[in-house]
């Protein structure tokens, strides 16, 4: 889960919301950039993070009792691998497309883990083969799905942007990543509040967005099951970012 403090509480997106947010800005990238298989590629950068919280797993509190924000979290060699297992499990269900560009996902994420790490390396070396049959029974090439991946790289690390709260105010920009086409690319407020991605890479000059989040007004909570139940039980928040040109 996001988690970022605020003077009325702590603001917590899930990764799925996190995920659908990806999903929606991939949806509205240049049609040039949409192959032939879209909505599967859709489910992919939408379900890309899927089946993070497990609270019968861990513990998802910090030691003083607040929300523990992903970047917070460690994971075990084994978590990484179960995790990454069920997520694909879920993939391949409905397509090997989805499946496909999950590994290159996971592939990218873990490949610093994967150096020091050799259960990791094992892993990401059997996901290898997996993909590599996809890719043949889909006729492409693997540099065709690395920049079908690129939208993804792009749609993700945006949304990221936004759920963390980390555009920068007063005209200044922070950089989204270097993805799409090879190109890098820039995010900033506008004096109209606006949100403005340079190069525009989007088909239509402006959009809105929006994606749901909970608000919980208690600073810390004495047991994982008590935060599990307030958050459940919390009303849903909806966040809006317009994007113009």
């Amino acid at each position: 889960m996001i988690v970022n403090a605020k003077n009325e509480g702590w603001e917590i997106f899930s990764h799925s919301g996190h995920g659908l947010l990806a999903g929606k800005i991939a949806n509205e990238i240049q049609d040039r950039y949409k192959n032939d298989n879209w909505v599967a590629t859709l489910v992919a950068i939408i379900e890309h993070d899927d089946r993070q919280l497990n609270f019968g797993e861990k513990n998802y509190l910090t030691k003083t009792g607040a929300p523990r924000d992903f970047l917070l979290d460690t994971r075990s060699v084994n978590e990484i691998v179960k995790r990454s297992k069920r997520l694909l499990n879920q993939a391949e269900e409905k397509s090997t497309w989805i499946a496909m560009l999950i590994i290159q996902h996971l592939k990218f994420i873990y490949e610093e883990d994967a150096k020091d790490k050799k259960t990791i390396f094992n892993f990401l070396k059997e996901l290898e083969k997996t993909q590599h049959q996809f890719i043949k029974e889909h006729g492409l090439t693997k540099a065709e799905v690395d920049a079908i991946y690129q939208v993804m790289v792009f749609a993700d690390r945006c949304s990221l942007i936004l759920c963390q709260d980390e555009i920068p105010t007063k005209n200044r920009t922070l950089e989204i990543n270097s993805s799409i086409d090879g190109k890098k690319f820039w995010i900033k407020e506008k004096e109209s509040s606006d949100i403005q991605i340079e190069p525009w890479i989007f088909e239509k000059d402006s959009f809105t967005l929006s994606a749901e989040y909970k608000l919980l007004k208690k600073n810390s909570f004495s047991s994982n099951n008590e935060f599990k139940t307030l958050l459940k039980e919390s009303p849903v928040q909806i966040k809006k970012w317009k994007f113009s040109k």
